[in-house]
């Protein structure tokens, strides 16, 4: 192709900068970009090196965009493809970005389950069926789920379960027909299991006094 012949720092953007080839500008980089590539005046320029430097670029950008998702909150790994491949960043470059986030520490769905699943127990209760769909839809594999899900026991799911009805019976008649059902619908809802359910409500309204 030819040789550079300026490298010049653009007036808008100050940490980006415009290659010359033989007088002609081809192509647009972060300054990041040419210090990783080394490019310097008076080098030779192909194609082949034009190539690196759009590619080296876009894994730039796929990066920044990947930072600036897990800048509003955590993401598992799944979520993070699904947005940059929707963004028409190459697969290979997710793969590039991906990895490079999991060696910093800034994608590990182990992590981010467990996270998961105290937060969301700390701030609105629910069960483990409830907990372990949030965590599909977000493309977290299902043995990583289990893992996340061992602190939720038998006894604490009905801690919660209890909560949450004794709740709704203050401010509610437990003693109406209607209060067993419509709890039972909400504590299913919330991803709490029939046995549970039975249990806790076994004990705050007993069938014998409806």
């Amino acid at each position: 192709m030819g040789e550079i012949t300026a490298i010049e720092a653009q007036a808008k953007r100050g940490d980006r900068r415009s290659i010359y080839v033989d007088g002609q500008f081809v192509v647009g980089a972060h300054q990041d970009v040419v210090a990783a590539l080394n490019l310097r005046v008076g080098q030779s320029f192909d194609s082949d090196r034009l190539a690196e430097v759009i590619r080296k670029e876009t894994a730039r950008k796929a990066f920044e965009s990947a930072l600036r998702l897990i800048g509003y909150r955590d993401r598992a790994e799944a979520e993070i493809r699904k947005r940059l491949c929707g963004n028409d960043f190459p697969e290979d470059i997710v793969d590039e970005v991906v990895e490079r986030l999991a060696r910093m520490g800034l994608v590990d769905d182990a992590k981010f389950s467990r996270d998961w699943v105290k937060s969301r127990t700390a701030a609105k209760p629910m069960g483990r069926q409830r907990l372990a769909w949030e965590l599909r839809t977000k493309g977290v594999e299902a043995g990583v789920i289990e893992q996340a899900l061992e602190g939720l026991d038998k006894n604490t799911e009905a801690e919660l379960a209890l909560e949450l009805a004794c709740n709704r019976a203050a401010k509610s008649n437990n003693r109406d027909r209607s209060f067993r059902d419509k709890t039972a619908s909400f504590l299913k809802r919330r991803g709490f299991d029939w046995d549970t359910i039975r249990s806790v409500l076994d004990e705050i309204c007993p069938l014998s006094e409806q």
